[in-house]
């Protein structure tokens, strides 16, 4: 009979032992978590595709909620312009009844009444309507305040169109400042029936182009304002509010006043710090007798002066103690504009993202913008305050109709492509996650066979192990006796 060796038996059950232990331990990890893969050991191959498609599960679910946000917002620009088309609607039919010959002035201003606060309603529901902090309807070209110089606006704010006559009073209050870079210039005023007379300066006080203040024949329009001398001009209106910078001093030393004989287009011109400056000078000062500088018109009310390239800001005045009328002509006339410290509601594209799979190049979707304000309707200037008015307000709500339509059509279009995508993503996410679970899921009848196998495994080895050592005890006390 062959002799048992104790000590290889009882090295070859402790690793048998660890083995079963081992297996013991894994299947329960599995069976506690649910997954097959619980580290790198397990199957490095299977994590990382695991991983990939748990991050596109994550990526899905995310661009999901996106697509839920765009659709709200979709949804409440719809609902606002619903609201406008109708009001629009309304205004359309107070339009055709202001067209009929047979209502009073008095009529008339009850209808433009009720078209007034339509068009109020409409700003007003275009600046509000918000959803996670955006104003969709808002206009998006918002209009900046103008820069001013001291009190003084750019010459586009008292000049909004080309070529328009608009009525001024006179004074020794500046009119406005021509912006450095506008280019050939012309401003003519008709100073009607008492004499105003167009001034130009530089705003450290050079009078470049107008009536003297100094001299042996000051002019009226100077001396009625009270201003007789040169300190005069520096105290009363080289003023910060007038335009004029901090310490400008009155300087007519570069002044054209006018030639031999008045020319609209001319009479006298000044080569300035790179501007060409013509002046026509004051038909007051070119009458004969006593009508010469007495403060009324003769026959030539009108001034005009031309610049054509301004090279610094420079500040316009009409002095004078009456009214006048002023039209603007220009090559390119900068509009100043300043940035306020609270911005003005304004609607920008919305990016939505459509798609952002592992390892693809993300997928979106550009929302434009759809300004229904006034402006942006082409309203602005409507009335219905008389017959051609009302005619010409017609077409333009027919178009700004027009336009809300197509703007309810391009949300409703774009409403629809989200809940498909969002189907489509539904779907995908699903079957992600059962490939997923096919991958790193613990398959619990598997582990628990095994488990039970390594238990029974582990009870038989320790029954093994304890008959080994009752052999080693009976042989002790055998030698002991």
């Amino acid at each position: 009979m062959q002799a048992i060796n104790y000590n290889e038996m009882t090295g070859l059950n402790l690793t048998v032992r660890k083995t079963t232990e081992s297996t013991l331990q894994e299947s329960i990890e599995r069976l506690s978590s649910g997954l097959r893969i619980n580290g790198a050991k397990d199957d490095a191959a299977g994590q990382a595709i695991a991983n990939r498609m748990r991050s596109n599960i994550n990526a899905d679910t995310v661009v999901s909620r996106g697509l839920d946000d765009a659709i709200s917002m979709a949804q409440t620009a719809d609902g606002s312009l619903n609201t406008i088309g109708e009001l629009l609607i309304r205004a359309k039919g107070l339009a055709i009844q202001s067209g009929n010959s047979t209502l009073s002035d008095s009529d008339r201003q009850s209808i433009q009444d009720e078209y007034q606060s339509i068009l109020n309603n409409i700003q007003s529901i275009s600046e509000t309507t918000e959803i996670f902090g955006s104003y969709p309807l808002a206009t998006d070209s918002p209009e900046l305040p103008p820069e001013l110089i001291g009190n003084v606006p750019p010459l586009n704010v008292k000049f909004p169109v080309q070529g328009t006559n608009y009525s001024f009073s006179s004074g020794i209050v500046s009119l406005a400042y021509i912006p450095a870079g506008s280019k050939n210039i012309t401003i003519t005023i008709d100073s009607l029936g008492l004499d105003d007379d167009i001034q130009l300066f530089t705003r450290d006080g050079k009078h470049l182009a107008g009536t003297p203040i100094n001299g042996t024949d000051p002019d009226y329009t100077w001396s009625s304002r009270g201003i007789t001398d040169s300190a005069k001009a520096t105290s009363r209106v080289l003023s910060e509010a007038n335009g004029f910078e901090n310490g400008a001093t009155y300087d007519d030393s570069q002044l054209i006043e006018g030639g031999a004989s008045w020319a609209l287009d001319g009479s006298e011109t000044l080569d300035y710090n790179g501007m060409n400056i013509s002046y026509s000078g004051d038909g007051d000062r070119y009458e004969p007798g006593a009508a010469f500088n007495d403060g009324s018109n003769g026959s030539n009310r009108i001034e005009r002066l031309k610049i054509d390239n301004v090279t610094e800001d420079l500040v316009v005045m009409v002095v004078g103690s009456g009214s006048f009328t002023s039209n603007l002509t220009w090559g390119d006339l900068p509009e100043p504009t300043i940035t306020p410290t609270v911005l003005p509601k304004q609607s920008r594209p919305w990016e939505v993202v459509t798609s952002a799979s592992f390892g693809d190049d993300v997928e979106s979707l550009t929302m434009q913008t759809t300004p229904a304000d006034l402006k942006s309707l082409g309203l602005t200037n409507t009335d219905l305050l008389s017959m051609p008015t009302a005619s010409n307000a017609m077409g333009v709500l027919d178009r700004a109709l027009d336009k809300v339509s197509s703007y309810r059509a391009q949300y409703g279009a774009f409403i629809n492509r989200f809940e498909s995508t969002k189907s489509v993503l539904a779907q995908q996410n699903v079957a992600t996650q059962a490939a997923k679970s096919r991958i790193e899921d613990a398959d619990y009848a598997m582990e628990t066979s095994k488990m039970a196998k390594a238990q029974i495994l582990q009870q038989g080895q320790d029954a093994v192990l304890k008959v080994a050592n009752q052999s080693a005890e009976n042989i002790l006390s055998l030698l002991r006796s």
